[in-house]
């Protein structure tokens, strides 16, 4: 096993215990044998195809606040977007997006006086690079793949060889609960709401899944670990705080006199999974302010890719603060809609086509709807003939954008029956709100660079432990 200076630079940026993890694993072999992770292996995590990384992450508390600096300022951007550029016309929003303007209407829906809901779950993803951490992509959405590495914690220190690597060290971790922090924040903005008046003290919040049906085995143990946790978390609130957490599809709400009810329970919060798609009944009752909705049809304009060419594109703007250009600057790399025109590049104002065929290898092109790495082509691994044949689809399309190759650090991950190689990284980062909630890593072997870093693709997840320093 070798740590050659680059790896080890690398893993020296996320925290002193991962390079240590390094050493551990160069010292004892056994860390090496994927059939000493067996515990990992077919691990039910209810949300398609995920392949775990036998070996964890750990970064330092320095590395988490640059991953949070770096995804709630971004997060807060992209939320600012609809008022900020287009003040919210829908017309000028469906030109820019492709959208039909009759969709930019009811995606505008949950928007009050050009402010996007506060009440907002997203993740973004990020490569971390020599120029620093970038951001590919945001999705504004609560059917985020990676929810189940909460579970995970303890499957992993349950592992022998990262038992012993904990006990060797003494580690202590930092990680909070990514579904506490998501219970505090709701309550935060549903108690003063719905628990003073006339109210009682009664929060019901309802998680609504295409095609849910009740009482299924594979889903009745989650529910009941979600609904404990919903539970103690009303508790801390103190006082007769009470509440359940319901799961349910659409179908099985009722709308009464602009209430929303589940078999005869009041529901104050709803999480739609349905990527924004929620019925007029439900938006009636938001609109009349008695129900708090968790993502609702915003989720679709905000996780569209070209939010980050605007981004981009207006870096030097006067609509943004000196900070917001700084944060632009820093996260978000050189992203453009694929339009005829010139724009700004390496600081000279170029024809956009030009430096699509000139940097092809310098560049991504990729759907602005796109989902799962479907239809992203990467330059340096696409011949010259694809591109051509790609660059004039999406200028006919309108609705794909082109963005600067950010190339990950290269890691050290178990790989194979027996031993390691290098991968690299794509870190999935919460934001809820405005509040940091956590973060995993999709990880892809070099040698398969070629691919995009995604679940889909092939790549595992690995759990991140935050570490005290």
């Amino acid at each position: 096993m070798k740590i050659t200076e680059e790896i080890r630079l690398a893993h020296e940026k996320l925290s002193d215990l991962s390079i240590s993890f390094l050493e551990f694993a160069n010292k004892y072999p056994e860390s090496l044998i994927r059939s000493n992770y067996n515990s990992l292996t077919g691990l039910d995590l209810k949300s398609g195809p995920t392949y775990l990384q036998p070996w964890p992450t750990f970064i330092d508390q320095r590395m988490k606040r640059r991953l949070e600096e770096a995804a709630v300022n971004v997060f807060n951007l992209i939320k600012s977007i609809p008022g900020r550029f287009f003040g919210c016309d829908a017309e000028m929003i469906s030109k820019y997006f492709e959208v039909p303007e009759s969709t930019i209407r009811k995606q505008l829906a949950g928007v009050v006086d050009g402010q996007c809901p506060m009440n907002l779950l997203g993740r973004g993803d990020f490569i971390y690079s020599p120029s620093g951490l970038k951001c590919l992509e945001f999705n504004a959405t609560s059917t985020l793949g990676g929810w189940e590495t909460v579970f995970l914690e303890p499957v992993y220190l349950n592992i022998p060889v990262i038992s012993k690597f904990f006990s060797e060290h003494d580690i202590k971790t930092c990680n909070r609960n990514l579904f506490s922090i998501l219970f505090e924040r709701i309550l935060d903005a549903a108690v003063p709401r719905f628990c003073s008046g006339n109210f009682d003290n009664e929060i019901n919040v309802a998680i609504v899944t295409p095609g849910y049906k009740e009482g299924l085995d594979d889903t009745r143990e989650a529910e009941e670990y979600l609904n404990r946790l919903y539970r103690k978390t009303l508790s801390i609130k103190g006082g007769n705080m009470r509440g359940d957490l319901l799961f349910c599809g659409f179908s099985h709400l009722d709308t009464v006199d602009d209430y929303i009810f589940y078999k005869g329970k009041t529901i104050h919060v709803l999480i739609e999974r349905h990527l924004g798609d929620v019925p007029g009944d439900i938006m009636g009752v938001f609109s009349a302010g008695n129900i708090l909705l968790y993502n609702g049809p915003i989720s679709r304009l905000l996780s569209n890719k070209l939010c980050l060419a605007l981004l981009s594109e207006n870096e030097d703007s006067d609509v943004f603060s000196k900070e917001e250009r700084e944060t632009i600057k820093n996260y978000i790399p050189w992203t453009r809609k694929i339009v005829p025109g010139y724009t700004s590049f390496k600081g000279e104002w170029k024809k956009l086509e030009d430096i699509i065929f000139s940097e092809r290898e310098n560049l991504v092109i990729k759907p602005a709807e796109g989902l799962g790495g479907e239809d992203v082509y990467i330059g340096c691994n696409t011949s010259a003939a694809i591109w051509k044949e790609m660059v004039k689809i999406a200028s006919v399309r309108k609705k794909w954008l082109v963005q600067e190759y950010v190339e990950s650090f290269s890691y050290l991950y178990q790989a194979g029956e027996v031993g390691c190689a290098e991968h690299n990284a794509v870190w999935g980062i919460y934001v809820f709100d405005s509040q940091y909630a956590g973060t995993f890593l999709r990880i892809l072997l070099v040698k398969n660079s070629t691919d995009v870093i995604n679940s889909r693709r092939g790549a595992e997840e690995t759990p991140v432990f935050e570490v005290e320093e």
